[in-house]
């Protein structure tokens, strides 16, 4: 082990004058040892300095010598972009989020490394010789701006490392030259409208990162024709070092389906990937799948021929994005072997229309116990979510499970079905369910007591229900239920009598919200506590009608200064959207105000997704 003796480099100390005496070294030296930002060897006689602290020591020391000269132009409502001087000297440019539509023709950039135009919505056209003077470009980001074409001179930036154009919706086409970017590492295409790869990103083999979606040309669906097939046959395998790749596609392009088999076929070469994203138009494609407890995927698995409309909320499908492993299966008819295999890794699954299925249940309690979200939507045949005779005795059903939706179930008539079985939806956090017309009543006391950790529930348009719980005859004396419930919605149920018959709920009630449940008079405080009550919705009526049947409940607190009433001819979802805009508004006064600096240096590099 190589290292410095302490001896020695006391005495170099004493002679620079950066101690007095060895005494005073020595203590020095033992505290940076007590720190572990030096080590001690050979019975204290020596001494080293750690490699991780010496690198980082040294990294420090760079940026403080070279500081980062930074252009922090963001989201300023810009029309015009910096005048020249301003790129001249720019180590990193930002000037995402305003309204730029034209830029210089060619900027002199000889320093800078990184340049985000993303989010300038006016920018249509880039001049072809804007990128000619960026030696050292490495980083550009390009998204959510109008751009048609990409200009030639920025091909000739053959440092760049990572090239964003996500969301450029007018893009259709990716140039030959893309491969003369030798060093790319990371490009991003999802959301353009470009209609295949050309076969030069073969060239790219720097590449750890490939995301791709393919729009539906007019003659989209000539399948047989080599020439136009998606990606060109050999791409993806020349990309050895690839990590992530990501290929979204028109469920409609038959073009996808010639190109699937060799795409399946060439991924097995990337020994380096950790996540793919696929779209399978055939259940039997899962076979060519393996080793996936070892790789992140999002898989959507089904015949899309009939084009499936989603109305699953917008919210539920950014929640399923954000899972690391995720099977959607559209379509589907019985149970395949390859989907339950698929499942036992998933921790996301989307269950879309599918044709047979009469319980989730049925998909296996083993191989679900992983799932931590999940979303029903328009399978006609199922009547109950778990069927409880699925199981084995020891079984946790949905052990795991967290995020439950479930939307258009015309023949839903239970959430659970059979026996009670201990400790199943244990770790349920949000429970949704949207447009169930047959079913009557939510939770059997059993199955209430179970979810401990529900923190949310929303109820809508489900006309029969008159109340959530099934209740035993004699009514339960012990613990309140759903200890963490937050918040409540009840929209568009006529029949709604009583919340939860009786049942001592949670103290934890932070916002109720009731819409079109006339039948709804009164909200008794043995069911519902209101002392940690924020937000209360409903419509003025209503409220007022049932202030005037139990006007004791509101003695405790002044309501009326959480109440916000929702008007019946505005659409709900734009009021409670206005609600939601007016409570974060006010949160935010209460936010210190953050001070912005245009243009300034930094040794810290500003990170942007």
């Amino acid at each position: 082990m190589e290292g410095t003796l302490r001896v020695d480099l006391l005495e170099r100390w004493m002679k620079e004058d950066l101690i007095g005496t060895l005494d005073e070294g020595e203590e020095i030296v033992q505290q940076l040892v007590n720190a572990v930002l030096l080590e001690s060897f050979q019975n204290g006689e020596s001494i080293k300095m750690p490699d991780e602290v010496r690198k980082g020591l040294v990294k420090f020391y760079e940026a403080e010598m070279n500081p980062v000269l930074l252009v922090e132009l963001d989201d300023r409502g810009l029309m015009e972009a910096p005048q020249s001087e301003a790129w001249e000297e720019a180590n990193e440019m930002y000037l995402m989020s305003n309204r730029i539509s034209k830029l210089p023709d060619n900027p002199n950039c000889p320093l800078l490394s990184a340049l985000f135009l993303q989010g300038n919505l006016h920018l249509r056209v880039i001049s072809q010789s804007f990128f000619q003077c960026m030696p050292i470009l490495q980083i550009l980001n390009l998204s959510q701006t109008k751009i048609k074409s990409l200009p030639q001179s920025l091909f000739k930036l053959v440092q760049l490392r990572k090239f964003i154009l996500r969301s450029c919706e007018l893009l259709k086409e990716l140039p030959a030259e893309i491969g003369d970017l030798c060093h790319l590492e990371v490009l991003d295409l999802e959301e353009t409208e470009i209609t295949k790869l050309p076969v030069t990103v073969g060239k790219l083999t720097n590449l750890t990162s490939l995301k791709v979606s393919f729009y539906l040309p007019a003659n989209g669906n000539r399948k047989n024709n080599p020439s136009n097939r998606i990606i060109p046959q050999n791409v993806i395998s020349r990309l050895f070092q690839l990590e992530e790749l990501s290929i979204d596609v028109n469920p409609e392009d038959e073009r996808w389906n010639a190109t699937i088999k060799d795409i399946l076929r060439e991924v097995f070469c990337l020994n380096r990937l950790h996540f793919l994203k696929l779209q399978l138009p055939e259940v039997f494609l899962l076979k060519d799948l393996r080793n996936l407890s070892w790789m992140h995927f999002k898989f959507i698995v089904g015949n899309h021929l009939k084009r499936v409309i989603s109305r699953m909320p917008h919210g539920s499908a950014i929640k399923f994005e954000e899972e690391e492993s995720c099977l959607k299966y559209v379509n589907g008819v019985g149970i395949p072997i390859e989907i339950k295999e698929v499942l036992r890794h998933a921790s996301a699954f989307i269950l879309n229309c599918h044709l047979t299925a009469t319980s989730l249940s049925e998909f296996g309690v083993k191989t679900m116990k992983n799932l931590k979200f999940c979303v029903l939507q328009e399978c006609n045949e199922i009547e109950a979510i778990v069927n409880a005779n699925d199981a084995d005795d020891g079984d946790f059903i949905l052990q795991s499970l967290e995020y439950l939706s479930v939307h258009y179930m015309k023949n839903l008539r239970s959430i659970w079905v059979g026996r009670s079985l201990e400790n199943s939806l244990l770790f349920l956090k949000v429970l949704a369910l949207y447009s169930c017309p047959k079913l009557t009543t939510l939770f059997t006391f059993d199955l209430i007591q179970n979810l401990v950790n529900l923190e949310e529930l929303l109820v809508e348009d489900c006309p029969e229900i008159n109340r959530l719980v099934l209740l035993p005859d004699k009514p339960s004396l012990g613990r309140r239920s759903l200890p963490k419930l937050k918040k409540m919605s009840l929209h568009y149920m006529p029949k709604l009598v009583s919340i939860f018959g009786g049942e001592r709920i949670s103290s934890s009630l932070e916002w109720l919200s009731f819409y079109d449940c006339p039948s709804l008079k009164i909200l008794s405080p043995n069911e519902i506590s209101i002392y940690n009550l924020e937000v209360m919705i409903g419509e003025a009526d209503w409220w007022n009608e049932l202030k005037y049947n139990e006007s004791k409940w509101f003695e405790p607190l002044n309501l009326d200064a959480v109440f916000f009433p929702l008007e019946r001819d505005i659409d709900l979802r734009t009021q409670l959207a206005a609600i939601n805009d007016q409570l974060q508004a006010q949160m935010q006064k209460t936010e210190p105000k953050k001070e912005s600096v245009e243009v300034g240096t930094s040794s810290k590099h500003k990170q942007v997704a």
